[in-house]
């Protein structure tokens, strides 16, 4: 499925290059940063991504303070969807804890999460046009 974009925030770097290839692959744009001030940057710049996809903990950074930073933005410039991926124990802890979509525990498969995506995409409405 077509027409989508992403932003990945992670700073393991070979994680965070493998998921925005496997989303290029599966025909996203993608865009990836390492660090939580370099996807700010990107956000406030008008970036508009479909979806994040953060990290917990990036750093000293935390990706909630990502997805709380990404929810003040104008209307037109937030993300549809967002996604928080951690490597930590969250026993009870689920994705309306951190006002997000999704809450994915590393490692993660990345099938499930592209899969989720879409499905909440199209649930929404928001899946482009075929054809």
């Amino acid at each position: 499925m077509g027409g989508f974009s992403i932003l990945i925030c992670d700073d393991e770097t070979d994680l965070a290059g493998e998921l925005g290839e496997f989303f290029t692959t599966s025909g996203w744009s993608t865009i990836v940063r390492t660090t939580a001030p370099d996807a700010l940057e990107a956000l406030h710049g008008g970036l508009a991504p479909t979806c994040l996809l953060t990290d917990l903990r990036i750093g000293e950074f935390d990706g909630a303070e990502l997805v709380t930073a990404a929810r003040r933005l104008p209307p037109h410039l937030q993300p549809s969807i967002l996604a928080i991926m951690t490597g930590h124990v969250v026993d009870s802890t689920g994705a309306g804890d951190f006002g997000v979509d999704f809450l994915y525990v590393k490692p993660i498969d990345p099938d499930v999460v592209l899969n989720d995506l879409e499905l909440l995409l199209s649930v929404r409405g928001d899946a482009p046009q075929e054809g």
